[in-house]
Parts: C-alpha cells; sequence; structure tokens
C-alpha cells in the first residue's frame, strides 16, 4: 500500500471481497483508486457500499445484460467481460474520465485464474495503447493449498517465467499471493487448479 499512486484494482466475483479492503487502504494512504468490478450475473454482486467506499470511481462490469446501475455520479457500467470493459473505458466509450486510465501506476487483479491471466495478456495487447509503460501489476495467485503452514507441503508451488529471459523459478503461494501478472505461468496454475476435480 503506497501513497500519491492511481491504483487499478480488477476484481472478478470473489476477488471483490477482497479488493475492497485493499482500496480502502489505499485511498487511506493518499492514492486514487480506479475499481472495475466484475461478475458474471447480476445476482453475483454484494457489498456495494463498501466498494463504492473503496474507490473514487467504479466501473461496474457484468457479462449478463440489462447491466448495474451505478448509484454515483461518477461510476460507470459496462455489459461484457472485465477487459472489454477496461478497454471500453480507457478509449473514453464510457464517458468522461473522472480518473484517466492512462493515469495507473499500479494494477491489482485479483478473481479466477482465466480473469487474471486476461488481464495479463491484455496489458501488452488491447490495452497497451492506453496504460503507462512502467506501470507495476500484480495478482492475488489463488494456488491449490493444503498445509497451510507456509512452505512446508509445496501444495501451491507456483512456476513463474521471466519474460527477458526465460528462466523458470519457483514462490510458495501461501507465502506469497502477490505476485508480478508477467512471470505467472498461467497454464501451470490451470493444471494444478484442476488436479484435484476428480475429487
Amino acid at each position: 500500500i503506497v501513497s500519491g499512486e492511481t491504483v487499478l484494482l480488477a476484481g472478478g466475483g470473489l476477488g471483490n471481497a477482497v479488493l475492497f479492503s485493499i482500496g480502502h487502504a489505499f485511498r487511506a494512504a493518499g492514492s486514487k483508486v480506479l475499481y472495475f468490478a466484475g461478475y458474471k450475473k447480476m445476482i453475483d454482486r454484494y457489498k456495494v457500499a463498501d466498494i463504492e467506499e473503496a474507490a473514487d470511481v467504479v466501473v461496474w462490469c457484468s457479462d449478463e445484460g440489462p447491466g448495474f446501475k451505478p448509484h454515483r455520479a461518477q461510476d460507470r457500467a459496462f455489459v461484457g467481460n472485465i477487459v472489454q470493459a477496461m478497454r471500453a473505458y480507457a478509449a473514453g466509450e464510457l464517458g468522461e474520465q473522472l480518473i484517466p486510465f492512462a493515469a495507473c501506476d499500479r494494477i491489482i487483479a485479483i478473481g479466477s485464474d482465466r480473469m487474471m491471466a486476461a488481464v495479463a495478456a491484455a496489458r501488452h495487447s488491447v490495452l497497451a495503447p492506453y496504460l503507462k509503460p512502467k506501470h507495476t501489476a500484480i495478482g492475488s495467485i489463488n494456488s491449490p493449498m493444503q498445509c497451510m503452514m507456509k512452505e512446508i507441503c509445496a501444495q501451491c508451488l507456483q512456476p513463474h517465467v521471466d519474460p527477458a529471459t526465460g528462466k523458470r523459478s519457483y514462490v510458495f503461494s501461501c507465502f506469497n499471493q502477490d505476485q508480478p501478472l508477467d512471470e505467472v505461468d498461467f497454464p501451470g496454475l490451470g493444471a494444478r487448479l484442476r488436479q484435484n476435480s476428480v475429487q
């Protein structure tokens, strides 16, 4: 949590349960918060007041129409996925940007592995023209966990690949869930999350 930054929070479903407390902390520290809150269905939304208090601007995203109706004048709504909402906001298609997308110093994504992988990839494709080149981007990685004793069983071991060198390394997600989006091996994470699907 730092002061004096513009922070983009991207929450998918239950990821919003974690992000609104992070948004509160950033605002209390003196940073501005642009919050993209994404949901598959409109009925999935909860803690609306907490999310509004955690952000200077909220973009409410729903895969299901007709979409949400914002309560505050500065907030926006979008029908579609969270990456599509970010691109539309950044391009000015959702109206005036009280917090410019291009001002974001930091992105924090918390959601499903597929959602975080989509945000990670979009930063280098459809969102690249709208982002600061040197922004920081992290995800809260939801590796499977078992022992809950910090670095004992290795159930949560998460492969990383350095984008510059291709060197592979490993992180215990139970010890450090917040990991650089560009280094996370998302196919590896997806495979680990499927390993207990028979059970």
